[in-house]
């Protein structure tokens, strides 16, 4: 894979998982103050999705993948080798998998290597 193929991939990557994260946020937000069960819950979020992130996921990919692009651009500027992309990618797929863990599956990785290394 050539760097420009890398960089392309790289920033779609970025952009959809930033933006399944934003996603994630927001439902937990609304979780927060829709008290119902079941069948209603499920109906609310499908709703939700339909009328708030539909529209809305065209802006917010747009804003990820420019602030993706602008973060691998700095992570070239900041390597003088080759491979900025790979280590700006690399960087950005341990924030958001710490982020990932942390949100969607309520695990602190953080906490967790400060036990592991005192």
């Amino acid at each position: 894979m050539n760097n420009k193929q890398f960089t392309k991939f790289a920033i779609y990557a970025i952009a959809v998982l930033c933006a399944a994260l934003i996603k994630e946020f927001v439902i937990k937000y609304v979780k927060e103050y829709i008290h119902e069960e079941g069948y209603l819950l499920v109906a609310i979020d499908m709703l939700l999705v339909i009328l708030i992130f539909a529209p809305a996921f065209a802006l917010v990919s747009k804003y990820t993948k420019k602030l993706s692009k602008v973060y691998l651009k700095t992570s070239k500027k900041v390597s003088s080798s080759k491979n900025g992309n790979l280590l700006g990618f690399v960087v950005a797929i341990i924030i958001l998998f710490i982020l990932f863990a942390y949100l969607r599956h309520n695990i602190n990785v953080i906490q967790d290597l400060k036990t592991m290394f005192p």
